[in-house]
């Protein structure tokens, strides 16, 4: 979701991926390699209050006041639609058509949201145009927006932590399909693209928890869940990507029960900044 504008190429991009429980700030140049060292802080202990006094001490002690910031929402706050519609169709009808999808869909939500939507690039032999739409949260956009204002930052473009999953794999040219299980500390999210269709999942897994306390039928129940989701979408193989392919041991059982074709590092910056680091990406490329 953006915030509109007419947006203007900038030296740097620099995103903040905050949740209820962490905060990720990235800024890098041109060269995709970060300006400072990244930064991670973990804070669901503290109060609401005290975050922003964290952040705004990050702000300031690196700089950052006043600079243009990419951020999104996590996948709890909003729900992602593809569509497609057939290519005959004029501008106008096009339009009309995928208002009226979302007034359908967000007549069903009882409190206020915020939209957008984009179309997917059209191959020579396409017969349809396809349209991911992503409705939200207003409060939650609004909440997001205010934090980052507040400390000095100017938010530039407010995204929905599933796009940018997907961005990635565009970005990087991965041959759709594409699958991509995305483990962070708290939560994972599988999240599946193709020419006709976009599907995604939240898993319950406690990383961070498990890796302080090494239950091995935690990670069990997961490597379950996710293999039925394989079976029920239909998924042959998976990216990996998130915090967790860092940890050599918790790496290899993943591999040896999951189908994993391959690992989604970053180059000079830690796996767990997959999601600001393509924020970051469209920092500089929007």
């Amino acid at each position: 979701m953006r915030l509109g504008g007419i947006f203007k190429r900038t030296g740097t991009g620099l995103s903040v991926y905050m949740t209820d429980k962490f905060v990720r700030i990235l800024e890098i140049g041109r060269n995709r390699k970060p300006v400072f060292e990244p930064i991670e802080i973990f804070w669901e202990h503290d109060e609401e209050g005290r975050k922003r006094q964290i952040l705004s001490t990050v702000v300031e002690t690196n700089k950052l006041k006043g600079k243009d910031v990419v951020s999104c929402i996590g996948a709890n706050e909003g729900i992602l639609k593809f569509q497609k519609f057939p290519i005959a169709m004029s501008k106008k009808d096009l339009m009309e058509a995928i208002d009226w999808f979302i007034k359908s869909e967000t007549q069903q939500i009882k409190e206020e949201t915020v939209y957008d939507y984009f179309f997917l690039e059209r191959e020579p032999d396409d017969k349809y145009i396809r349209v991911i739409i992503t409705i939200a949260r207003k409060s939650s956009v609004d909440r997001l927006r205010d934090t980052l204002r507040s400390v000095g930052l100017q938010p530039r473009i407010i995204d929905y932590e599933i796009v940018d999953i997907i961005n990635y794999g565009l970005y990087n040219k991965l041959p759709p399909p594409f699958a991509i299980l995305y483990m962070d500390y708290y939560e994972s999210v599988l999240t599946y693209y193709s020419k006709n269709t976009v599907t995604y999942n939240k898993i319950d897994f406690n990383y961070k928890y498990y890796r302080d306390i090494k239950d091995a039928s935690m990670l069990d129940n997961f490597l379950i869940e996710v293999r039925n989701q394989l079976v029920i979408n239909e998924i042959s193989n998976i990216y990996l990507a998130g915090p967790v392919i860092g940890d050599e041991v918790t790496l290899e059982n993943i591999m040896m029960n999951l189908p994993v074709l391959g690992i989604l590092d970053l180059e000079d910056i830690p796996p767990g900044f997959f999601i600001p680091y393509i924020l970051s990406i469209r920092g500089l490329e929007e």
